[in-house]
C-alpha cells in the first residue's frame, strides 16, 4: 500500500508542470490523451522531446485545439491523437535545416513553446543554440497559403457549405495576418493574439475581420 501511494505521488509530481504550463484544455478527451502520451513517451527511446505551443499556453481565453511538437530519432512513432490535438512530428536530424529555412512550427516552439518532455536536455540545447538568431518564417509561404484558402473559401461558398467556407476564410485571414507581421519584422504569436499584433502595426482592417470571425466561432 505504501509503495502504491509513493508511486501515485510521484506521478502527480511528474505531471504537475503539465498542469502549470497548459492554461486551458480544449476538451477532457484532449487532456486525457496528452497526459497518457507524455507519460508513455518517458519510456519510448526514440522520442527526444515533446513541446507544447500555441494558444493553450498563451494569455487568451479561447483555444480549439492543442499544438504539440514531437522530435524523434530513428523511426517515426505511431501517433494517433484526437481531433483537437494537432501533433507535428519531425526527425531530429532535420531540425537545424528546417529552422534555417524558417519553419513556423519550430519557430513558434522555440520562441514561445514549453517543454513537456525531453531526453538529455535535447530541446533546451536546441533553444539555446537558435533563440538569438532565429529567422522569421516566410511571408511568401504565408501568402501562398492565404491564396489557397481563398480558393477553397469560394469553392465551398458555391457549394453552400457555410461552416467550412468560414473556416477557410479564417485560415485566409490568419495567413494574411502572419504575412503582414513577418514583413514588419514581427514574429506572429498565436491566432487569438494576431488581431492585437496587427492593430499595433496599423493593419486594422484585417485585425477587425479576423477578430470578428474568431468571436463568432467562439460563440458557436
Amino acid at each position: 500500500m505504501l509503495s502504491e501511494a509513493v508511486s501515485k505521488n510521484q506521478e502527480k509530481r511528474d505531471f504537475l508542470p503539465l498542469f502549470k504550463v497548459i492554461k486551458r484544455w480544449p476538451s477532457d478527451r484532449a487532456k486525457k490523451w496528452v497526459l497518457t502520451f507524455v507519460k508513455s513517451s518517458k519510456t519510448c527511446s526514440n522520442i527526444k522531446a515533446i513541446v507544447v505551443f500555441g494558444s493553450v499556453i498563451r494569455n487568451v481565453d479561447y483555444s480549439i485545439d492543442i499544438d504539440l511538437l514531437v522530435i524523434y530519432s530513428k523511426e517515426k512513432p505511431r501517433i494517433s491523437p484526437p481531433i483537437d490535438v494537432d501533433v507535428r512530428a519531425y526527425q531530429y536530424l532535420d531540425i537545424d535545416t528546417l529552422i534555417k529555412q524558417g519553419s513556423e512550427v519550430l519557430g513558434w516552439a522555440i520562441r514561445f513553446g514549453r517543454t513537456l518532455h525531453e531526453k538529455n536536455r535535447y530541446w533546451t540545447k536546441v533553444c539555446k543554440k537558435w533563440k538569438e538568431r532565429l529567422p522569421l518564417p516566410s511571408a511568401e509561404e504565408a501568402e501562398k497559403r492565404a491564396e489557397r484558402a481563398k480558393k477553397y473559401f469560394h469553392d465551398l461558398k458555391q457549394l453552400g457549405d457555410e461552416d467550412a467556407a468560414n473556416e477557410q476564410l479564417i485560415t485566409m485571414l490568419t495567413q494574411l495576418a502572419r504575412a503582414n507581421l513577418i514583413r514588419a519584422g514581427i514574429f506572429p504569436t498565436s491566432r487569438p493574439e494576431l488581431p492585437n499584433q496587427l492593430s499595433a502595426i496599423g493593419k486594422n482592417e484585417i485585425a477587425i475581420q479576423l477578430s470578428n470571425l474568431l468571436e463568432e466561432r467562439k460563440i458557436l
